[in-house]
């Protein structure tokens, strides 16, 4: 029987929604490599060497967005919690857990990564979506940073998980600023150089960025396709505008708005 013939463009698509592969591609960089999660494709003896060493992991669909089938784990003496979405549900051994985790996935592909205990604003977990963009002069800049503040009670920052965006400075102090924001600039632009060596013609990212207490950068995730419509809620017009010039440059039109509905 022939096999069904798949697109090219599908193939790609599909590369670049591979977590693992992703993940790959930047740990080619020692630079880069000191500021990604430990990650693993997700096995009974997998999750539970990383839960014995971080006591906190998130798993992930191998492929997707948004957030959708994000769960975090978190080990407690001989107890253990999932957290997916507002439910929180506690086992008294690894078993139990691992089996009701296969029940969940429906024994998809999933990876475990390890948990970052990143800063919290009014208790609720928050990244940072860094935009990094072709500039009309050809070289790369970071055009756009947010915050994306999960609902309460919610595992997830970002739209899938619902929640609230943010500014920079409506999270960060000024003192935190001066120190994240070089730091968080200069990895962003790193990736974006490290990503290109495996597609060169790559003109933007999107990048999701968490801040530990230390104010070290962690990558969770980046994008090559990234969805900018956040900047629009966050109502920053001239940010948006950039976004929405330097895309038009590298031929890329976007279906957003300069004006918050």
């Amino acid at each position: 029987m022939n096999q069904p013939r798949v697109s090219i463009s599908a193939r790609r698509r599909q590369r670049r929604s591979n977590k693992m592969l992703k993940t790959s591609i930047l740990t080619g960089n020692s630079f880069i490599r000191a500021h990604i999660p430990t990650t693993r494709l997700m096995t009974q003896a997998s999750l539970l060497r990383m839960l014995n060493l971080y006591g906190m992991v998130y798993i992930k669909p191998k492929h997707g967005s948004l957030g959708r089938g994000v769960i975090r784990i978190s080990k407690q003496g001989t107890h253990y919690t999932s957290h997916a979405g507002f439910r929180k549900t506690t086992y008294t051994s690894f078993r139990a857990l691992y089996a009701a985790i296969l029940r969940r996935t429906k024994r998809e592909s999933y990876i475990v990564q390890r948990g970052i205990r990143s800063l919290r604003y009014e208790g609720n977990v928050y990244d940072f979506r860094v935009v990094v963009q072709r500039s009309p002069r050809g070289n790369f800049e970071v055009t756009g940073i947010a915050a994306r503040i999960s609902q309460d009670g919610r595992v997830v920052s970002n739209g899938g998980g619902g929640g609230a965006v943010g500014g920079v400075s409506d999270l960060l102090t000024p003192h935190q600023r001066r120190i994240a924001i070089p730091r968080i600039t200069k990895l962003s632009l790193a990736v974006m150089r490290q990503v290109r060596k495996y597609w060169p013609s790559l003109n933007e990212i999107g990048l999701d960025i968490a801040l530990d207490y230390d104010l070290k950068p962690w990558i969770l995730e980046y994008n090559t396709r990234p969805d900018h419509r956040m900047f629009v809620l966050l109502d920053e017009r001239q940010i948006l505008a950039r976004i929405v010039h330097y895309g038009a440059r590298y031929g890329r039109r976007y279906r957003l708005s300069l004006h918050r509905r």
